[in-house]
Formats: structure tokens, C-alpha cells, sequence
């Protein structure tokens, strides 16, 4: 039996008109976590690491990671050194307040406060609106990230660059 794969994610469809329908609709997209060993693309970082080091890890992936990955942010380095090194200024540490020296940088200090002592975890939350020609095109319109106690630490609107022609309920 043929199998059809799809090439960012590896799914694979028994007939070619499903790949292409499931390449019409998954958006593919460069935002998406992708494996920095083999280059496949994951719905979320849950799955990457689902897919790094979870109960049925892809073989070599694992590997490698195991060897240079950062297990905070996922990301795979040319060495151990290295890997040493990014641990001590991984942007999604809480030991050097990573995450706050970013929105800093980007002159946003909207009362934006984590408290390492009592937050293990944070989710940062978009609200998509349709934007583009026919209003197909998702575009982030606002910006929150709430603690693991659903408290809301940072909440903030985005201007989007292209015209919103479509609000999402």
C-alpha cells in the first residue's frame, strides 16, 4: 500500500487527495514548534516534547536531545558546552527572569510580575481575528499570560498590521 507523508509533520494518508486536503488546512507554518533534529512540525510544544522525550520518542531524535537540548525551551545546540552555556541565560528560565528581561526589551512593563517562588508555570493566550482580503487569515489581535492559578499577569492588545475584517466568538 502507498503511504502519502506529509513533509512538515510526517501524518501519513493512505490516499493523496487526504495529504493534500491536510495540507490545504494545517497552515504549516514556520511559528509552529518544529524539531530542531529531524524538522518535524508539532501542533504544540507539548508534542515536540512528546516527540524529544516522551513515552515513544523518534529514536535519533531522542538521542540528540538527550546529549545538547535545552529541556525549558526545547532547543537542541551544536554542543554540550554550548548547551551549558544557554542554560544559564535560557530565555524561559525562571532564574534570570528570561521572560521579563524579553518584554522589557520590547518596552512592555504592563504590570507584567512573576513570582518565582510560587509560580511554577505560566500560558501565554492569543485572541485571533480575521484578517486578509476575504478575512480568512488569522492575525493576533491580544496578548495574555495567566500563572498555573489562572491569575492574569499580563494582558495586552495588538495592533495587526493588516485590517481585521472578521472578529472570531
Amino acid at each position: 500500500m502507498i503511504r502519502n507523508k506529509c513533509a512538515a509533520c510526517y501524518r501519513q494518508f493512505n490516499r493523496l487527495e487526504h495529504l493534500v486536503e491536510h495540507m490545504r488546512i494545517s497552515y504549516h507554518s514556520v511559528h509552529e514548534p518544529m524539531c530542531g533534529i529531524c524538522g518535524k512540525h508539532c501542533r504544540s510544544f507539548e508534542s515536540l516534547r512528546e516527540h524529544l522525550i516522551g513515552p515513544l520518542p523518534k529514536a535519533e531524535c531522542e538521542r540528540v536531545f538527550r546529549e545538547r537540548g535545552c529541556d525549558i525551551c526545547l532547543t537542541i545546540l551544536s554542543s554540550r558546552y554550548a548547551l551549558r552555556a544557554h542554560r544559564e541565560t535560557c530565555q524561559l528560565s525562571s532564574g534570570n527572569n528570561g521572560l521579563l528581561q524579553r518584554f522589557a526589551n520590547m518596552g512592555i512593563q504592563d504590570e507584567l510580575r512573576i513570582d518565582s517562588g510560587k509560580t511554577r508555570a505560566v500560558a501565554l493566550v492569543c485572541k485571533m481575528v480575521g484578517g486578509g482580503s476575504d478575512g480568512s487569515l488569522d492575525i493576533c489581535a491580544k496578548v495574555c499570560i495567566i500563572d498555573e492559578y489562572e491569575n492574569i499577569l499580563f494582558r495586552t492588545y495588538v495592533k495587526p498590521h493588516l485590517p481585521v475584517l472578521k472578529i472570531h466568538i
